[in-house]
């Protein structure tokens, strides 16, 4: 299908988020199968990801990616835009979708051409089931789905990255502000996920859990024993009956690791598995195996983390999972 390609990426400390890096390769690799050019709207401070982007704009992060987006899309050039499946860019996609009247896809797995039509593949009936959706009306707003399968083509060239629109002014004045606990944040949005399964022992065991993962900035997750149990609410599964997570870093707890949990894990990029049993099928997806008794491995992590300097958990875990 002839037209530009827009991919719409947010930015997390410098870098692109990792729920935002597969719509930059999904734009690229979907580009450069129909011979069309590539362009890219980054929300906030990074770099453009690898690829051969024909032109590149950074946004003040927030909202303002919004009006971005809408300047772009004024002159009616682009047929697709891909925008990462992060909180922000799931609500740019929203309000350009409703603002604009434009048709959009959600999760996205994958995108190819039939007949001269864009097919996207997405998860369907609780992600056990792929739904095929042929896209007849343009331009077409496609949110990606991190794990989705998408490979760039090698950069050829890094253009200038160009600031684009004018700061927002907010009606509202920011009084306070606070960090979401371990079990108030969405376990699929987070950095860090540490995860508990039947090894846990109890909810006393979670708790130590929540501790660890207070301590890393990260969220509680749970196996489908752990939630069946009640040591852990529905909202923390993973897995495939669960949700599907895949953040930077994953500590699996007592978990054995069941087909059915790892398919909700497997994509993490950094993966530490904690088991007393050492033929535990975890330890065969794991980057590093700790074969102990969680009664004794995470009190120790625990003491190691308050007692470095502060903030300095959280940084040692994010450059772990980025090794």
């Amino acid at each position: 299908m002839a037209g530009r390609i827009l991919a719409i990426c947010e930015g997390d400390a410098g870098a692109i988020h990792h729920r935002a890096a597969a719509a930059a390769g999904m734009a690229q690799k979907y580009a450069a199968e129909n011979a069309a050019e590539a362009d890219i709207l980054i929300a906030g401070a990074a770099s453009a990801p690898p690829g051969r982007w024909a032109r590149a704009w950074r946004s003040d992060p927030g909202l303002a990616a919004y009006d971005a987006a809408l300047d772009l899309l004024r002159d009616g050039a682009y047929t697709l835009v891909f925008l990462g499946d992060t909180a922000l860019l799931r609500e740019v996609a929203g309000r350009i979708s409703v603002s604009q009247g434009l048709p959009v896809v959600t999760s996205a797995l994958s995108l190819r051409t039939r007949d001269g039509l864009p097919i996207v593949s997405r998860p369907a009936i609780g992600g056990t089931r792929t739904a095929n959706l042929s896209i007849r009306r343009f331009p077409a707003l496609v949110v990606v789905n991190p794990d989705a399968d998408s490979a760039p083509p090698p950069a050829t060239s890094a253009p200038e990255v160009q600031a684009i629109g004018t700061p927002r002014e907010s009606p509202f004045t920011l009084l306070s502000e606070g960090r979401l606990t371990p079990w108030e944040m969405d376990v699929t949005e987070a950095d860090v996920v540490v995860a508990g399964g039947r090894g846990v022992g109890g909810p006393e065991g979670f708790e130590r859990l929540a501790e660890l993962a207070s301590l890393l900035g990260g969220s509680v997750g749970a196996s489908r024993v752990a939630v069946d149990l009640g040591w852990a609410p529905y909202p923390r599964q993973v897995g495939l009956t669960g949700k599907s997570v895949s953040p930077r870093l994953y500590i699996a707890c007592g978990i054995s690791g069941a087909i059915h949990h790892t398919l909700g894990m497997r994509d993490s990029s950094f993966i530490v598995a904690i088991n007393s049993d050492p033929r535990a099928p975890i330890f065969k997806i794991a980057n590093v195996s700790i074969v102990g008794d969680l009664n004794d491995v995470i009190p120790a992590l625990i003491a190691d983390l308050k007692a470095r300097a502060p903030g300095m958990a959280r940084v040692a875990a994010i450059a772990g999972a980025q090794t």
